[in-house]
């Protein structure tokens, strides 16, 4: 038997609606469980919201078809976004994804699957396995801090080197549905990526030059702010860090971008925005509370919603703008 027939064999990966309904009918009577089955698949417009959720899934990993989901009836789709929801989220999955297509091409240093016990570790090989390819062309789009054999502190000057460096991470200067994270922190102040070159761990700091609007934070890679001492920076590179960032002659991230690269930085930037049409927003964090719009749409589809609500969140709220420009 394949590894992947006895997986599927596995009780622990199965869920069956039956026998899930059955707890709620006396005895596990059938009748009872039948008559719930059926008001359960008479879910108003089951067969929209499934579309729905497939329209979102492919637009969200381009790697699945439709097609993927034609062995899937409308609840089992419905209850597809449910499960991925509940245990990873779409990030997680894309960086799994890219993380399998990296060890397929043998750039991933660790490659014994069993070692991995969570993201973080596989966020960590990813980092070190980006940092081996190509980064030419990038030269002039950053400005090294320090560097040497095991940590690398760098500050991204476009948004092309902020996605570069800050990858596997969940910084909202990396983000990218809204680029204009990275804008304004780079407009506004000193933004340094610290990378260790090792582990692939890594830390973002940000010293606001603005006067009215002060701030010296540090993030970690799922974008939560923490304290400088709860980082894996040693003193020394803590002390690197303020030194750069409160020096007297200090200037934004912005400010050291060749006249040509700006011009380019700008002019895609505007594109973007007028694309997306969209107004500047403040960055929303890991921590802070963020509505759900597809979660609420499932949720209300397994409730068996009214008709008139369920034809009305038909709209696309799932519309991104074209990310990358060629510096």
């Amino acid at each position: 038997m394949s590894k992947i027939k006895e997986l599927k064999k596995k009780q622990d990966y199965n869920f069956n609606f039956v026998e899930a309904l059955e707890m709620f009918c006396p005895d596990k009577k059938s009748k009872y469980t039948d008559m719930l089955l059926r008001m359960m698949l008479n879910t108003k417009n089951l067969d929209l919201m499934a579309e729905e959720v497939k329209k979102t899934l492919t637009k969200e990993f381009e790697f699945m078809k439709k097609s993927d989901f034609d062995n899937f009836s409308d609840i089992a789709i419905l209850n597809l976004y449910r499960f991925y929801d509940s245990f990873f989220n779409f990030d997680d999955l894309k960086n799994f994804r890219k993380f399998c297509e990296y060890n397929e091409r043998g750039i991933i240093e660790q490659n014994d699957l069993g070692r991995y016990k969570n993201f973080d570790q596989i966020l960590n090989q990813l980092s070190i396995a980006d940092m081996k390819l190509d980064v030419k062309g990038l030269e002039n789009q950053i400005l090294k801090v320090y560097e040497d054999d095991q940590w690398l502190l760098l500050r991204p000057l476009t948004y092309v080197s902020s996605k570069k460096y800050g990858s596997n991470t969940k910084w909202c200067t990396t983000s990218d549905s809204n680029p204009e994270y990275f804008f304004k922190y780079a407009k506004k102040g000193v933004l340094i990526y610290c990378i260790n070159k090792k582990t692939g761990y890594k830390v973002a700091s940000f010293y606001s030059l603005d006067k009215n609007d002060p701030e010296f934070s540090f993030w970690n890679q799922i974008d939560i702010k923490v304290d400088s001492l709860d980082t894996e920076l040693t003193e020394d590179l803590r002390t690197i860090i303020r030194n750069i960032s409160k020096h007297s002659g200090a200037k934004t991230n912005r400010f050291y971008l060749s006249e040509d690269l700006r011009k380019k930085e700008d002019d895609w930037f505007e594109k973007t925005l007028l694309k997306s049409e969209r107004p500047m927003v403040e960055p929303i964090h890991e921590n802070e509370v963020a509505v759900d719009v597809m979660r609420e749409r499932t949720r209300r589809a397994i409730m068996r919603e009214t008709e008139n609500d369920a034809v009305s969140q038909q709209t696309d709220l799932f519309s991104d703008p074209d990310g990358g420009y060629n510096a």
